[in-house]
C-alpha cells in the first residue's frame, strides 16, 4: 500500500539500497521546476534519474536555477498507480499555487511518460497560470491514452522506430504509442542510426532522445521546449545543445 504518512523518499530508502530515491518537488520560490519521471523499473536501472541530474539546464537557456523533481512512474505506491499519480500531482499543484506565475515542465519516460501525461490531468486549472510543457520520451501504457489534458501549453513527444536493442521488445509488449496526434511536436530517431556521441537510438537512452537533433525533424525536443520557454517569457538566451554522455 502507498502509505500517506511516510515521505516518498522513505518509501524508496526502505526497499533496497539498490533503488533510486525519489526526490519529491520542493515547494519553494522558482520560475522554472523540471519535473522527472521514470518509468516501470527506472528505480533499479536509474535511466530517468540520470537525465533528472545530469541534464545540462543551460540548454534552455534558463536565466534563473529552475527545481528539480524525480519520481517513479508510479509516485511509490506500488499497489496503487493511481494513487501514486495523485501524489506527484498533489506536490505539482502545491508549487504552483506557491508560484502561481511559474513554469512546470513534465518530462516522462516510457511508462513515465503516460503518469506524466495523468499528472497533467489532474492539475487545477489556475487563472493566468502558464499552465504545464509536456515532454514524453518514447511512451508507452496500454491503459491510458494519448489524449491532451487540459492546460496543457505545450506537447513534445518523441518516438523510436527500428530499434536495434534487445531490451525494447519490452517497451513494444508495453504499448508503444508512437506518433501523437495531440502533441504540438513529434520527433522520430531511427534505431539504425547513432546520436552525436556515436550512441544508437534505443529506448533506453533518454538523454538523446530529449537532447539529441538527429531524428525527423531535425530539431530536438529540448530546443523545441526552450523556444516554448522562451515565448512564455521564461527563457532569454539561445543555448546550442548537445547530449551528454559519461
Amino acid at each position: 500500500m502507498c502509505k500517506a504518512e511516510q515521505p516518498l523518499v522513505a518509501e524508496c530508502e526502505e526497499q533496497s539500497p539498490h533503488v533510486y530515491a525519489q526526490r519529491p518537488l520542493p515547494v519553494r520560490q522558482a520560475e522554472v521546476a523540471l519535473v522527472f519521471i521514470g518509468g516501470f523499473g527506472d528505480e533499479v536501472t536509474g535511466i530517468v534519474e540520470y537525465l533528472a541530474r545530469r541534464f545540462p539546464e543551460s540548454a534552455l537557456g534558463m536565466q534563473s536555477e529552475a527545481v528539480r523533481a524525480y519520481y517513479h512512474w508510479n509516485g511509490g505506491c506500488v499497489e496503487d498507480a493511481t494513487e501514486g499519480f495523485r501524489r506527484i500531482a498533489d506536490d505539482v499543484a502545491a508549487f504552483r499555487r506557491a508560484n502561481p506565475g511559474a513554469a512546470v515542465v513534465l518530462v516522462g519516460h516510457s511508462m513515465g511518460a503516460a503518469a506524466a501525461l495523468k499528472v497533467a490531468e489532474l492539475q487545477p486549472l489556475m487563472k493566468d497560470s502558464p499552465g504545464i510543457y509536456l515532454v514524453t520520451l518514447d511512451p508507452a501504457d496500454r491503459v491510458v491514452k494519448p489524449v491532451r489534458p487540459a492546460g496543457v501549453s505545450w506537447w513534445g513527444n518523441c518516438y523510436v522506430e527500428n530499434s536495434r536493442s534487445q531490451h525494447d521488445f519490452i517497451i513494444a509488449l508495453g504499448g508503444r504509442w508512437n506518433h501523437c496526434a495531440a502533441a504540438d511536436y513529434n520527433v522520430v530517431f531511427d534505431g539504425r542510426d547513432t546520436d552525436e556521441y556515436g550512441h544508437p537510438y534505443i529506448h533506453d537512452n533518454a538523454m538523446s532522445l530529449l537532447m539529441s537533433s538527429g531524428g525527423t525533424p531535425a530539431a530536438s525536443l529540448c530546443r523545441k521546449l526552450a523556444a516554448a520557454l522562451r515565448a512564455g517569457g521564461y527563457s532569454q538566451r539561445n543555448v546550442a545543445e548537445k547530449p551528454e554522455h559519461p
